[in-house]
């Protein structure tokens, strides 16, 4: 009966039912989320030990050197438990962890994750728009169902900032405000593993004033934070080479299906790291003149294949979803339809079904994502 239903009615009316259908399900994810994130809520979540790890820059010291055992440990912050950030990162954290209490912080990433989000939906709500109005709300409803949005808020994790700073760096390169969109891919820069190929575009695309702010910001925040904490970068970064063998390893990218072949995750890391870099600049530099909303999507999908990352993570390839909303607007054929159902069914399942078969983990979710890629460049290049 639904199905006999579903045939007759006409595709703005099946796009309403699906927009319906995908903004009750974020209801429902976003909830989950920003429950966890409330002072009264004590599942202990990874925003302490951003939390953590902040304190300790305001008191001077570098935080990855405070573990347990270290007389540089602080009694009311607690020994370090986690690793992996670089110094800019905390000079981004400034704005990120102002210093105030734990309880305080977690009613500020409230704020600022519903802020980030609002960036998001916007964005998704213009880009549809610009084609018809049943357009605009399933792209909305499309971007803030995705289940990984509710993963990262509930871990306290970066995901959603970084995306809304990623947001307006497009923004700035859209409108050519070179200085500006520079700053902002350097906050986002925040997580380099999932924005790192980012600073390609620009790169390919010779502006020189993006490249040149976002040095600087990088440069600049690294020394600001060597001084703060009386460190030496070669310190910093041996650290972070021992710790990033143990991190990479439990994490779900292509680097796991280097491990049973003796190759160490930092090496796998490198390998695909340089072969990321590789087809990155290949196809930005090929697709110049393309849709810059596809260069940001073949930017996600090495990044979320080639480094570490958890499932939280997902949250990154929402300009895939994107790019593939913009595509189907341009052109709403059986094809372009197909792709992007399935890449949205991938993002939009939620986390803990994704858990349950890690071979579509690990394997069918990145080659589902990776063949997305390839249509959405063929598509671009027929279009």
């Amino acid at each position: 009966m639904l199905i006999k239903f579903f045939k007759i009615i006409n595709f703005t009316q099946k796009l309403n039912i699906l927009s319906v259908i995908l903004s009750l399900i974020s209801i429902v994810y976003l909830i989950k989320g920003f429950y966890s994130l409330f002072p009264t809520n004590k599942e202990h979540i990874d925003l302490f030990f951003r939390w953590q790890e902040q304190q300790y820059i305001y008191h001077g010291y570098y935080p990855y050197f405070a573990r347990k055992g270290s007389n540089l440990v602080i009694e009311n912050i607690g020994a370090i438990d986690s690793g992996g950030y670089l110094p800019w990162s905390f000079f981004s954290g400034f704005l990120f962890f102002p210093p105030i209490s734990y309880p305080l912080t977690r009613i500020y990433h409230i704020v600022l994750n519903l802020i980030c989000l609002s960036i998001l939906g916007l964005f998704a709500y213009n880009l549809g728009k610009n084609y018809h109005q049943s357009y605009s709300l399933f792209a909305l409803a499309s971007v803030l169902a995705i289940s990984s949005n509710s993963t990262t808020i509930s871990h306290g994790q970066y995901g959603l900032i970084i995306n809304a700073f990623l947001i307006i760096f497009y923004i700035m390169l859209q409108r050519n405000k070179n200085i500006w969109a520079g700053l902002f891919l350097g906050i986002a820069m925040t997580k380099p593993n999932i924005s790192a190929f980012y600073f390609l575009i620009p790169l390919s695309q010779k502006r020189f004033k993006t490249i040149f702010v976002f040095l600087i910001y990088i440069i600049f925040g690294t020394l600001y934070i060597l001084k703060k904490t009386n460190t030496h970068l070669w310190l910093i970064l041996t650290d972070i080479f021992k710790q990033s063998n143990f991190f990479t390893a439990q994490g779900n990218s292509l680097v796991n299906l280097f491990l049973p072949l003796g190759i160490s995750p930092n090496n796998a890391t490198i390998i695909l790291g340089m072969l990321g870099i590789i087809i990155c600049l290949t196809v930005f530099y090929f697709y110049r003149n393309y849709s810059l909303l596809t260069l940001f999507a073949i930017a996600s999908i090495m990044g979320r294949v080639c480094f570490y990352h958890l499932i939280y993570d997902n949250v990154m390839m929402v300009f895939l979803l994107l790019a593939l909303l913009e595509l189907t607007f341009k052109n709403p054929h059986k094809l372009n339809i197909i792709v992007l159902s399935i890449v949205g069914i991938t993002l939009w399942i939620p986390a803990k079904a994704v858990n349950l078969f890690p071979f579509y983990e690990y394997k069918i979710q990145f080659i589902i994502w990776i063949l997305a890629g390839v249509y959405l460049l063929i598509a671009q290049k027929k279009s």
